[in-house]
């Protein structure tokens, strides 16, 4: 699953600044939402862009910094040399905090996990250990330090995060592992965003 799929992502949102926004804003979309609805919640902002009924709270803050900001943003985090500071960056898009910035990484092959609800109750891990907790929290060495201290938890694991989360999520949904883990490639859906600034 994750041998399949992640490595498409990965290149997807490498080649283009329109590649990463889109995948960036799968993570955001995924929100407290159940992942099946993603795909759908994509559409919505390619026909509706801010006014799209999935940018509720702060997701629409989100997508007005990622639209301003998504040259350099894009920049950033494929020129980063490791999970830490690809975190630390992505984590200054409101809202987005350090399990969802994990889950970009992993989707652009750096080898960390997400630690989203459904991993964190299989494993019986403390629900609050890595959250943000506001966006002056995220400004503070605290917070750097709680981002190294997640990445050494789940550096080395991305694949077998992936899949169990897929096994999970497929029986839920009574659907197969592999068919979870391939909606991810609603990422790598061709999109033209209206993007502020253009990667010169």
């Amino acid at each position: 699953m994750y041998a399949d799929h992640v490595p498409l992502i990965n290149a997807h949102m490498r080649a283009s600044v329109e590649g990463f926004t889109r995948g960036v804003m799968f993570a955001v979309c995924s929100i407290r939402q159940p992942v099946t609805l993603v795909p759908e919640q994509l559409d919505e902002l390619d026909a509706y862009g801010m006014s799209a009924p999935a940018l509720f709270g702060h997701k629409l803050d989100a997508y007005e910094y990622i639209l301003d900001n998504a040259a350099s943003l894009w920049r950033d985090v494929c020129a980063a040399r490791d999970p830490v500071a690809a975190i630390e960056r992505l984590c200054e898009v409101p809202g987005l905090g350090i399990v969802k910035a994990a889950f970009i990484c992993q989707f652009l092959g750096f080898d960390v996990a997400c630690l989203d609800t459904r991993n964190i109750k299989r494993e019986g891990r403390n629900p609050r250990a890595y959250r943000s907790d506001g966006e002056e929290r995220k400004k503070t060495k605290a917070f750097k330090k709680k981002i190294a201290r997640y990445v050494g938890e789940t550096q080395g694991k991305a694949e077998h995060y992936w899949n169990a989360w897929c096994e999970d999520v497929a029986r839920v949904y009574k659907k197969s592992a592999e068919e979870i883990s391939e909606l991810h490639l609603a990422v790598c859906k061709r999109r033209q965003y209206d993007l502020e600034e253009t990667f010169a």
